[in-house]
């Protein structure tokens, strides 16, 4: 029955009624800040009495823009359960870009705090709340009401959020995604992850303005039962372990720059960490097992886009579910296929399912361009091996072409990691009237390092085109 809820009003209420009196949220000061699955229910209700005393009817947009925090979590959720639509918004966003998304959403909201008033104000006339933290969801959930008049009709295929992320065109792009097609994309990784814990604990340090800190550290404890804790992203390279340790995580989805820094830190043995979730960007196999081995803790690596709700390939916890150097095997409800344009071992993912995005904002040729009979194009190079796991390449648009041959950035990146004088490197091209392209490496060091020890330590790895 559960897995047929494809909106988040019938998902909360079943979930908040079923845990009930288990922890949702990890309190800082624990019993005092803690908030329990039955007194989240009452704050998600309340705050309909919030919206409608600020004249918020259903379907307006509104836009939030906070880093992460308990209030960020607590109006999230809100929103989606008193069935708005959720605009999420950087705060680290310039001007122009926060002005761009305010014209083209044009929202009946805007929800932030007291450090962005300034900012805020210089921008936009719409009606806006500045929340106290210490305060925020204490008064909301004081709020005293009636019973509220059921709203029966309730549509799975509903707009529950709005998603900007970059665009080729210099502008981002409003990924428009469902009730239905963010619950179908979250019952799907909770069959693949096959999770054992009882009561899970989560640590959500990627953006909860993004998917990535949405899905599995937020959404999934419901699932399982479990309780969650969030830290801001910019401090989560610091906090990540003490807060860890502090109040005894068992998963957290990170990012690649995570592992990589975190191979450059000892080992602090005294964790209840079993497994990481790693997507957003490719992780290099040997950096995996290096942290593998180092901290006794599994990676699993997933791939998945804004445009695919959230993951659509992933690793899983089954044995022999997982392969390095791989995003796993497609979630089950997507199809995966590989698009060749020549005889080569690449070719462009196509991905197809019910989790695939409705379309872009107030574009249709855009849509039109990447959705072609129900595939989603993706934009991504990849291949399948015998076995059935997804290999991800490139980006198509990051392919840079000298002399008439095909290279992939990230394959010289990955090689550069190995150079122990260099601790970051990017590949990128400048024009050449001779080869059409000619590579760059940026790189960043605190040595001195000859042009000549870079390109003999290349030569003996890559070939000579390259």
């Amino acid at each position: 029955m559960v897995n047929k809820i494809y909106n988040f009003k019938e998902f909360l209420d079943y979930y908040c009624k079923k845990n009930n009196k288990n922890i949702y949220y990890i309190g800082e000061n624990n019993d005092e800040d803690q908030i329990k699955y039955c007194d989240l229910l009452k704050i998600l209700k309340n705050f309909e009495y919030f919206l409608n005393s600020k004249r918020i009817k259903k379907k307006s947009k509104i836009l939030v823009m906070l880093d992460n925090s308990k209030s960020l979590l607590i109006i999230y959720l809100s929103i989606l359960y008193n069935q708005r639509i959720f605009v999420p918004i950087n705060p680290n966003s310039g001007s122009s870009e926060i002005s761009y998304i305010i014209k083209k959403t044009n929202p009946s909201f805007f929800i932030t705090d007291n450090f962005f008033f300034k900012k805020v104000k210089k921008i936009t006339k719409i009606k806006t709340y500045f929340i106290n933290h210490k305060n925020f969801i204490y008064d909301i959930a004081k709020i005293r009401f009636d019973k509220p008049k059921e709203n029966k009709k309730i549509y799975n295929d509903s707009i529950a959020q709005i998603l900007f992320t970059s665009g080729s065109t210099g502008n981002p792009k409003g990924v428009i995604l469902t009730h239905k097609s963010m619950l179908t994309n979250l019952y799907d990784i909770n069959n693949s992850l096959n999770l054992k814990i009882q009561k899970p604990k989560f640590l959500s340090v990627t953006p909860l303005y993004h998917n990535n800190g949405q899905f599995i550290p937020t959404l999934l404890p419901f699932i399982l039962n479990g309780s969650t804790f969030s830290i801001s992203p910019e401090t989560s390279l610091i906090n990540f372990w003490p807060i860890c340790i502090k109040y005894k995580i068992n998963y957290s989805s990170v990012m690649a720059t995570h592992i990589n820094y975190f191979n450059t830190l000892k080992n602090d043995k005294n964790h209840n960490l079993k497994i990481l979730f790693c997507g957003g960007a490719k992780l290099d196999y040997k950096s995996q097992i290096k942290f593998e081995k180092k901290f006794k803790i599994k990676i699993l690596c997933n791939y998945g886009l804004t445009e695919t709700s959230s993951i659509a390939s992933t690793e899983s916890n089954i044995v022999n579910s997982y392969k390095y150097g791989s995003v796993g095997k497609p979630l089950v409800n997507n199809k995966i296929k590989i698009i060749k344009k020549n005889k080569g071992k690449y070719g462009e993912i196509l991905i197809k399912g019910k989790n695939i995005f409705k379309e872009y904002l107030d574009d249709k040729k855009r849509t039109a361009n990447v959705k072609k009979k129900d595939w989603f194009l993706t934009g991504d190079l990849g291949y399948f091996d015998k076995r059935g796991f997804l290999y991800i390449k490139d980006r198509i648009d990051n392919m840079i072409i000298v002399s008439g041959e095909n290279i992939y950035p990230s394959e010289i990146e990955n090689i550069i990691y190995e150079f122990k004088k260099i601790k970051l490197g990017i590949v990128t091209s400048i024009p050449d009237k001779i080869t059409q392209n000619r590579l760059v490496l940026v790189y960043e060091s605190q040595h001195k390092i000859n042009k000549d020890d870079i390109v003999n330590f290349l030569s003996k790895k890559l070939t000579k085109y390259k």
